[in-house]
């Protein structure tokens, strides 16, 4: 493992802290890094609840990234958001820079292991700005692969409604089946602020079937998708979400 990998975790750490959540239905992959490869990415998420109120939230990514190396791969993202409820519209809310350090190669060690971490632009007057950081890591089981994600974060700026750290976390295990269809399942959770974690029914928990896939277009490189179903297991989920996301790899 080179030391400079390390020395650039390290350094974004520093300068991701004070750090922060964000509702997310991806998983980040420590392997997902290509060099010299443009990304064109899109994520979107909707939720459906039997109470009015909690249902129709929206939330939808554009995002373009680079392998700028072998080891970081940054991304500018343009978020968009519905909160739930009747009556309410989609609206631009972040501007946020991702970046994906993988700190391993492949098979090196027991695990492949990375660090995601991103700083959240508010576009809507009077919202904070946010910050997330976390480590990836990945290992091949057999046929399968196992993807978790750790993430902590907080709020940041003058109009942040609350000073705690968020535990939020990921998990995705996937049977590689054939590389235009693999079958998976997904969980993801929110815990709360970690200074004041609650009971399980008031933590965000889903948990459901997806299926992931990839096919190569000529020199236009690859196309890449996962899409599915998540059911919500608390009284603080939705009771269902369907979440996709589709990208277009471009080798340059």
């Amino acid at each position: 493992m080179s030391l400079s990998r390390w020395i650039a975790g390290a350094a974004l750490v520093a300068l991701s802290l004070p750090i922060a959540a964000r509702a997310d239905y991806h998983l980040r992959s420590p392997d997902e890094i290509d060099e010299g490869e443009l990304e064109l990415e899109h994520n979107g998420a909707a939720g459906f609840d039997r109470n009015a109120v909690n249902s129709n939230a929206r939330s939808f990514t554009a995002e373009i990234g680079y392998g700028v190396n072998s080891w970081w791969h940054p991304e500018l993202e343009l978020g968009f958001e519905r909160a739930p409820g009747p009556g309410q519209s989609t609206n631009a809310n972040q501007v946020v820079w991702e970046n994906i350090f993988r700190l391993t190669e492949p098979g090196e060690y027991w695990a492949d292991l990375g660090i995601y971490a991103e700083y959240g632009f508010s576009t809507v007057g009077h919202a904070a700005d946010s910050t997330l950081f976390g480590p990836l890591i990945e290992k091949d089981i057999g046929p399968t692969t196992q993807t978790l994600n750790l993430f902590l974060g907080k709020n940041v700026g003058p109009n942040q409604d609350n000073h705690g750290y968020d535990l939020s976390y990921a998990w995705q295990g996937r049977y590689n089946l054939w590389r235009a269809f693999s079958p998976a399942v997904e969980v993801y959770g929110d815990a709360g602020q970690i200074d004041r974690i609650g009971k399980f029914q008031d933590q965000q928990f889903l948990v459901g079937p997806v299926a992931v896939g990839s096919f190569l277009i000529g020199p236009l490189g690859k196309f890449k998708y996962e899409t599915g179903y998540l059911f919500g297991a608390t009284r603080a989920s939705a009771n269902g979400t369907v979440r996709w996301k589709l990208e277009l790899e471009i080798p340059i």
